[in-house]
């Protein structure tokens, strides 16, 4: 059929630091966004016009900002072939299997990668990390409970499959 995959697809369920971190965001987003409204509607309702219309404005910013920080977080990982493929939101990432090697994260590794993507208490689920201990990544999770390392050539990404053992074993 049209529009079916080809290959065999694996979803990324949120959960865990990186579901709370996105609600913490949302909260702090959204919660500025509606100040911002409600600083414009007492404006407005004492007169002040600019500075309500500059308020309503500004309550944009924050609005936007949330409506696009889920744009990479990673809905479902293809493998088709030689070819993993990493779907957002509004994008997607491939990357070629020719040579992969992969494996589970440790405990350690992921409360290091936890560690390393949490700032401010919100743990992102997506980014380009320098990591000691895993060195140069690119970080595509959803829950960081189910972490795979894949390295595959100049690529070196953390996914996060529902089914980490199944996504290994459909890796060529």
């Amino acid at each position: 059929m049209i529009g079916e995959p080809r290959g065999v697809r694996f979803p990324c369920t949120p959960g865990g630091a990186v579901a709370r971190g996105r609600r913490r965001l949302a909260a702090l987003l959204l919660g500025l966004a509606l100040l911002l409204v409600l600083a414009g509607g007492f404006s407005w309702a004492t007169g002040r016009r600019w500075p309500a219309v500059l308020a309503w404005g500004l309550a944009l910013v924050p609005w936007t900002a949330w409506r696009m920080s889920g744009d990479l977080d990673p809905l479902w990982l293809d493998v088709e072939g030689r070819v993993l493929t990493v779907q957002m939101r509004r994008r997607h990432e491939r990357v070629p299997l020719d040579g992969a090697v992969a494996r589970r994260l440790t405990g350690e590794e992921i409360a290091h990668l936890t560690g390393l993507a949490t700032s401010a208490g919100v743990v992102a689920g997506s980014g380009g990390f320098d990591s000691r201990q895993l060195g140069e990544i690119d970080l595509y999770a959803s829950d960081l409970t189910h972490a795979v390392l894949v390295e595959a050539g100049e690529s070196r990404l953390v996914v996060t499959p529902d089914e980490p053992e199944a996504f290994l074993s459909a890796l060529p």
